[in-house]
């Protein structure tokens, strides 16, 4: 009786052991796909993967002048950008070159240059654009003057 006891127990315990290990060991041995990533010359290569998004975002803060100026794109399948930044005591300038297909946001702010209180705004500028765009912008923020071409009147 004690021996068959034993022999079950023991059975029990190497089919417990022999089940263990063909889970640990069944995913090295699965097949995983490796993208590799180049040029359009490699047959075996991508640009990327279809099912990936994009995020990118710049904040500018200007102490000086008081004012912050910021980009993002959030959710984006396509993604192409370039940015030119300038922060002098008296200017700050933000020109951006977009396009992507998700979401953009591009905005400034300019507080009280006495206070620099975030309750004393002087203006606030929020940009939205939700799908397929291509955008060009300059924000200029010079000391007691604003511009921003396309919307404000830029001299």
């Amino acid at each position: 009786m004690k021996a068959t006891a034993a022999f079950s127990g023991l059975t029990i315990l190497i089919i417990s052991f022999i089940i263990v290990q063909c889970i640990v060991v069944s995913p090295a041995l699965a097949e995983h796909y490796v993208m590799e990533i180049g040029s359009k010359s490699n047959p075996n290569a991508h640009l990327f993967s279809y099912d990936q998004k994009f995020r990118e975002s710049t904040n500018l803060q200007n102490y000086p002048m008081k004012m912050s100026a910021s980009k993002e794109f959030t959710d984006a399948t396509r993604l192409s950008t370039k940015m030119e930044l300038l922060a002098l005591p008296n200017l700050t300038e933000m020109t951006i070159d977009a396009d992507f297909i998700g979401i953009g946001r591009i905005g400034y702010l300019v507080l009280d240059p006495e206070t620099g209180d975030i309750k004393d705004e002087v203006s606030r500028i929020n940009h939205m654009f939700v799908g397929n765009f291509s955008i060009d912008e300059q924000i200029i923020v010079a000391k007691d003057h604003m511009c921003e071409c396309g919307y404000l009147p830029c001299a």
